[in-house]
C-alpha cells in the first residue's frame, strides 16, 4: 500500500459513487442540469476546442516532417519489442475499435436523413449523402487521433527519453521542469485524467451492453432485460480483467493482434457481398469533399438562429470525448512504440488509423444507404423506433449469409470492447503506483480493483438509464483536458527549440538515454497469420 498514490485511486471512485446516486435520486434532473451547463460551455468556449483540435492535427503534421520525427523513442539504441502489425492492431483497437462498431452504420444514415439544419441540405438529397460521410470522417479519422497523437508524442519523448514517471503530468515538464513530478501538482492532474478515462470507459462500455444486448435479443430471441444487461457486463468484465491481468505481452497484445485480423476480415467479406462499386464510389467522392474542405469544417461553429446547435452536440462533443480518452490514451500508445521513431510513431497511430476509418464507415455507411436509398429499406425508421444499436446488425440483412455474420458481428463487439477497456485498465493502474519509472505492468490487485469499478459503474448506469449523464460528466473533463494539451504542446515547442542539433540539425539525445543500451527484452512472438501472409506474398509485412 505504500506504493499507491490514493488520492489517484480513491477520488475518481469517490466522484463516481456521487455520480451515481444522484443519477438514481432523479435521473432526469440530473440529466437535465448537466445537459443545460454543457450548452452553456459550448455555446461560450465551442469555437476553441474547434481550433484547439486544428492545433493538434497541425502539431502532427509538424512531427511528421520536422527533424524531430528522426528521434528514437528510448534512445538511439532502443530496439523494437513488437512488430508493425502488433504495434498497429492493438493501438488501433485501443483506440477507435469500440467507436467504429457501433457508430459505423449510424452517422452516415443518421447525417443523410438529418443533415445540419443551417446548411439548408435537403434530407436523402445527393448533397446530404456526400457531406454525411465526410462529416463522419471529420468524426472519425484525423482530428480525433491527432489528439492521440498529440499526448502520445510529449509523453514518448519525455518518459521514454527524459526517463520520466509514467504518468499524464509527466507531460508538463518541459514546460515547467521537475516541479511538474510534484505529489500536490501530479496527484491533480492525473487524479482528473482518470476521472475523465473511468467516464469515457463507462460510457463506452454502457453502450456496449447494450448493443450485445440488443444482439442477443436479434440472434436468440432472448429480449433484453436486467438479467441480461447484467450477464452481459460480468462477461465483458471477467474477460478483460483476465486479459490485462496476463499482461500487454501476453493477453493485451494477442487479443487486438487477433481483433485486428478480424476487422480485415469482416470488412473484406462486406465490401465483395455489399454493393462494392456503390461503396468504392461513395468512399472515394467523400474522401476528396472531406479532404478538400477540411479547414472549414473544422471550424464550422454555425452562429446561425436556426443552428440548433448541430456542430455543439456533434462535432464539438465529440472533440471533447475523444479528450477525455487523450493523456491516458497517449500514455498507452507510448508503451507500444519503444525503439520507433517519433515519425514512425505518427504514421502508425494517425495516418494509419485514419485511412482505416475511412475505409470502414464507407463499407458500412455504403451498405446501409444503399439499402435505405436504392432498395426500398427504411433503416432510419427503424433508428428511431428501437436505437442506434440495432443498425449494425440490421446492416446485414442486406449482404449473403446474414444468419452466419450476425453472430460473428456479435463476438467483434465483444472483442472491441474488451480491448479497449484491457488496454486502459493496464493503463491506469500503472498511474496509481507512486514508483513506476521503469515498472511494466502495474499489480494484479490495481487491475482487478480497476476493472471491477469500470464494469460496475457502466452496469449501473446502464440500468439507471443514466449513461447519457455519465458521458455528460465525462465531456466535462474534456475541456481542462483540452487546456492542459494546449500547455503540453506549448511547453514542448518551446523545449525543443533549445534542444542542442548536430552538424546535420539532427537532435542529440537527452543525456538519460544517449548513451543506454537496449531493455534487452526480446521481441515479441510474431503473428502467425501475418507471418504466412509475409511468405504467401513475398513481402516483409512485419519486421
Amino acid at each position: 500500500m505504500k506504493n499507491i498514490r490514493s488520492t489517484v485511486l480513491f477520488v475518481p471512485s469517490a466522484i463516481f459513487i456521487i455520480v451515481l446516486i444522484a443519477g438514481f435520486i432523479d435521473i432526469k434532473t440530473f440529466n437535465s442540469v448537466l445537459t443545460g451547463v454543457f450548452e452553456r460551455l459550448m455555446v461560450n468556449m465551442g469555437w476553441l476546442v474547434s481550433l484547439t483540435m486544428l492545433v493538434f492535427v497541425i502539431f502532427c503534421l509538424t512531427m511528421l516532417f520536422h527533424p524531430i520525427g528522426k528521434i528514437r523513442i528510448g534512445g538511439p539504441n532502443a530496439k523494437p519489442k513488437m512488430t508493425r502489425w502488433q504495434w498497429f492492431a492493438v493501438s488501433l483497437c485501443a483506440g477507435i475499435g469500440t467507436g467504429v462498431v457501433f457508430w459505423g452504420a449510424v452517422e452516415p444514415l443518421l447525417f443523410t436523413m438529418q443533415p445540419a439544419p443551417s446548411l439548408g441540405i435537403a434530407p436523402g438529397s445527393n448533397e446530404a449523402v456526400i457531406w454525411a460521410m465526410s462529416t463522419t470522417f471529420l468524426h472519425w479519422t484525423l482530428t480525433p487521433y491527432a489528439i492521440y497523437v498529440t499526448f502520445g508524442v510529449i509523453l514518448a519523448y519525455v518518459c521514454g527519453n527524459m526517463r520520466k514517471p509514467f504518468n499524464p503530468s509527466s507531460g508538463f515538464v518541459p514546460l515547467i521542469g521537475d516541479r511538474a513530478l510534484s505529489r500536490k501538482f501530479g496527484d491533480i492532474v492525473d487524479t482528473f485524467s482518470i476521472f475523465a478515462l473511468a467516464g469515457g470507459i463507462a460510457g463506452s462500455l454502457g453502450y456496449g451492453i447494450l448493443q450485445l444486448s440488443r444482439g442477443v435479443d436479434i440472434i436468440f430471441g432472448i429480449p433484453s432485460s436486467t438479467f441480461i444487461y447484467c450477464l452481459v457486463a460480468a462477461a465483458i468484465v471477467a474477460f478483460y480483467t483476465l486479459t490485462c491481468i496476463s499482461g500487454l505481452k501476453k493477453g493485451i497484445m494477442w487479443l487486438g493482434d487477433q481483433n485486428g485480423q478480424i476487422y480485415m476480415v469482416l470488412l473484406f467479406f462486406m465490401l465483395v457481398t455489399g454493393p462494392t462499386a456503390y461503396i468504392f464510389n461513395l468512399g472515394t467522392q467523400s474522401t476528396g469533399t472531406y479532404l478538400q474542405n477540411f479547414i472549414e469544417r473544422m471550424t464550422y461553429t454555425a452562429p446561425f438562429n436556426n443552428a440548433e446547435l448541430w456542430p455543439q452536440w456533434w462535432d464539438m462533443y465529440w472533440w471533447v470525448d475523444w479528450l477525455s480518452y487523450g493523456p491516458i490514451m497517449g500514455l498507452f500508445f507510448v508503451k507500444l512504440s519503444y525503439g520507433r521513431t517519433i515519425r514512425e510513431f505518427v504514421t502508425v497511430n494517425w495516418l494509419l488509423p485514419s485511412i482505416f476509418g475511412i475505409v470502414w464507415f464507407s463499407i458500412f455507411g455504403g451498405t446501409v444507404l444503399h439499402a435505405q436509398l436504392f432498395e426500398g429499406a427504411d433503416l432510419f425508421a427503424l433508428y428511431k423506433a428501437k436505437g442506434a444499436e440495432i443498425l449494425t446488425f440490421a446492416a446485414f440483412d442486406y449482404i449473403p449469409f446474414s444468419v452466419f455474420v450476425k453472430p460473428f458481428m456479435l463476438i467483434v463487439i465483444a472483442i472491441s470492447f474488451v480491448t479497449l477497456a484491457n488496454s486502459m485498465v493496464a493503463t491506469i493502474s500503472l498511474m496509481s503506483m507512486r514508483n513506476n519509472l521503469g515498472v511494466e505492468e502495474g499489480p494484479t490487485s490495481l487491475k482487478i480493483y480497476w476493472g471491477l469499478m469500470l464494469g460496475s459503474v457502466s452496469l449501473l448506469f446502464t440500468l439507471s438509464g443514466g449513461i447519457d449523464g455519465i458521458k455528460m460528466v465525462k465531456t466535462f473533463c474534456g475541456f481542462p483536458i483540452m487546456f492542459m494539451g494546449l500547455f503540453m504542446v506549448y511547453g514542448f515547442v518551446k523545449y525543443m527549440g533549445k534542444r542542442p542539433r548536430d552538424a546535420y540539425g539532427n537532435y542529440l539525445y537527452e543525456d538519460a538515454v544517449a548513451d543506454a543500451p537496449d531493455s534487452g527484452e526480446p521481441m515479441a512472438k510474431q503473428s502467425a497469420v501475418m507471418r504466412k501472409l509475409s511468405k504467401l506474398f513475398g513481402i516483409e509485412i512485419e519486421d
